[in-house]
């Protein structure tokens, strides 16, 4: 196992602050540089344990109103997607559609990629973060790994998918009801090339798995490890990409094809007990993407991988949280210390 660099520095702010009769303080401020990716995370340490300026509670009682409001137009509810949805070719899926109990797998009407499905996670219209059952999860992917390996089948040139989530308006989801989102491509998108890349860079210097010893690293350090469940393995982001990131890994598997029971099973009791543990923090939104090597690859410097952020909550006139500092300048801002993160969430584990 090579050595895992979390490398940080400090930086400090003076000023005169008038809210202290112009007394002259000073704010420190923590930078964290992923180990991978070099991208930057700051951390002002005056909002440690101010999260709610940044991030106001939910809403619980406009959110029941939204969904209400939104429930009639919803394509979604009531087995309106039977009649409302596209269907593939029955050259991908002779059925046209994948169902499995109250998931169901559809063409999305507006494509952003070769192949681009949309999954119907459940039939209840919207949800709190502590009702993703692990079963209903579970179907979900299972439909999913079920649909990549028809397409793959069926055209070997798309060899890039990942699985995804919005999941309600402040977290880019322009439908109410949960669902996932797969694309699929003969092309890598920007960060999952750049993740490849990086990975296998690190495979070429030191001869092992970057995601591996990642893992193994967080475990034996405890900071930020969560646990472990059937073939997934859990711990926070130390130099997050959004708002309380959590990653997973399947350390056995490197592709969506290689997934079996365990992998599936861990990802969806992973994900409902993280998502339980949101709920515990009065968060509503988040966004997931699950990414693989590609599906022709035989190497093993990447295994597959789930990262998962909260975004704002659901709250009338919600203020953006993403805004010029991660869109333009590739950096992220820390509200809560991963470290912390990691300790709450283990209690759901």
């Amino acid at each position: 196992m090579a050595e895992i660099n979390f490398e940080r520095w400090q930086q400090v702010a003076h000023f005169h602050n008038p809210l202290k009769d112009g007394k002259l303080v000073e704010h420190s401020i923590e930078v964290r540089l992923d180990p991978l990716l070099e991208h930057q995370s700051v951390f002002p340490l005056m909002l440690k344990g101010k999260a709610s300026a940044l991030f106001p509670p939910t809403d619980r009682e406009y959110l029941e109103e939204c969904a209400e409001r939104s429930k009639n137009q919803c394509f979604l509810c009531d087995g309106i997607w039977r009649k409302r949805t596209p269907r593939y070719s029955e050259k991908i899926l002779p059925e046209g559609y994948l169902e499995k109990n109250d998931v169901a797998l559809f063409p999305n009407l507006f494509p952003l990629a070769a192949y681009h499905a949309v999954v119907m996670v459940g039939n209840k219209h919207c949800r709190h973060l502590d009702d993703f059952p692990a079963g209903m999860i579970k179907d979900s992917f299972s439909v999913t790994l079920e649909f990549i390996r028809r397409c793959y089948e069926s055209d070997p040139g798309v060899i890039h998918f990942t699985i995804n989530a919005n999941y309600l308006f402040p977290a880019g989801a322009s439908v109410m009801h949960p669902h996932l989102q797969i694309l699929g491509s003969p092309f890598p998108g920007t960060h999952e090339r750049e993740l490849l890349e990086r990975s296998r860079d690190y495979f070429k210097k030191h001869g092992t798995s970057y995601w591996l010893d990642l893992s193994a690293t967080e475990k034996l350090l405890r900071e930020r490890w969560i646990g472990e469940i059937d073939g997934s393995q859990w711990f926070t982001a130390y130099s997050p990409l959004g708002p309380n990131e959590v990653i997973a890994i399947m350390p056995s598997v490197h592709h969506f094809l290689d997934w079996g029971e365990a992998e599936m099973n861990g990802v969806a009791e992973g994900l409902a007990k993280t998502l339980s543990a949101y709920a515990g923090l009065n968060l509503s939104t988040f966004n997931f993407s699950c990414l693989s090597a590609p599906l022709n690859s035989k190497s093993t410097e990447f295994c597959c991988i789930l990262r998962l952020i909260n975004r704002q909550n659901v709250v009338p006139h919600y203020r953006a949280d993403d805004y010029y500092f991660q869109k333009l300048l590739g950096s992220e801002l820390i509200v809560s210390p991963p470290e912390e993160l990691a300790s709450f969430i283990r209690q759901y584990f």
